[in-house]
């Protein structure tokens, strides 16, 4: 027998309200210290019902990783509508990395956290999707090397030392400067980075005395 329409609107909605509550108590808390029966409380449901719907805290945890990187994926993706040419593009990724977690500082408390608890230690359903990340967003790259934009390198590697520089200046940057600047000092080390992938670069260093 199908489940009604109302229920399965109501099993999101308790969900997406766990979700919330967890986001925002890992993010305050940290996740050693996060409680999941005030969780439960926030959120208007029982104890219980958080551990039917994520199993225990850690995978409570690692949802709030996933959903998070998730709104991360769909942010980026529409800010890049329209945009042309592979280092335009780029260049508008970095920024809207910037944006999203400054708008959102509690998400990037819940990279920071998954990263300082369990140090590369993730499930195998997350090792995917990052894979998949880095899959979609090596195609720019490699657009970029076809077109002649951007020189030949190792997309796979570069495409990870683009995040780490994205992650490291939004962490530095939002813990020393805690304004609107985030953006700007992220786009400027996003500058940098790409001007060494540009096809055309200068092969000497300017200014150099001989």
């Amino acid at each position: 027998m199908s489940v009604p329409e109302t229920a399965v609107t109501e099993s999101e909605q308790k969900r997406d309200a766990i979700l919330a509550q967890a986001i925002a108590t890992f993010a305050r808390e940290g996740f050693r210290n996060a409680d999941v029966q005030v969780i439960a409380d926030k959120a208007g449901v029982g104890k219980g019902t958080v551990y039917r719907y994520f199993g225990n805290k850690e995978e409570l945890f690692w949802a709030t990783t996933f959903a998070v990187a998730s709104r991360l994926e769909e942010y980026l993706l529409e800010a890049m509508k329209g945009t042309d040419g592979a280092l335009a593009q780029l260049r508008v990724v970095g920024r809207a990395y910037a944006e999203f977690f400054r708008a959102n500082p509690e998400y990037l408390e819940i990279f920071v956290q998954e990263r300082a608890e369990f140090r590369g230690s993730a499930p195998e359903s997350h090792v995917e999707y990052h894979e998949k990340l880095i899959d979609r967003f090596s195609r720019i790259i490699e657009e970029g090397i076809a077109a002649g934009e951007i020189r030949p390198v190792d997309v796979r590697r570069t495409i990870i030392g683009l995040g780490g520089l994205l992650y490291g200046s939004v962490v530095q940057a939002c813990y020393v400067l805690f304004d609107d600047a985030v953006a700007d000092v992220t786009q400027h080390a996003l500058d940098v980075f790409l001007e060494g992938l540009r096809a055309d670069r200068p092969t000497s260093r300017q200014g150099t005395r001989t």
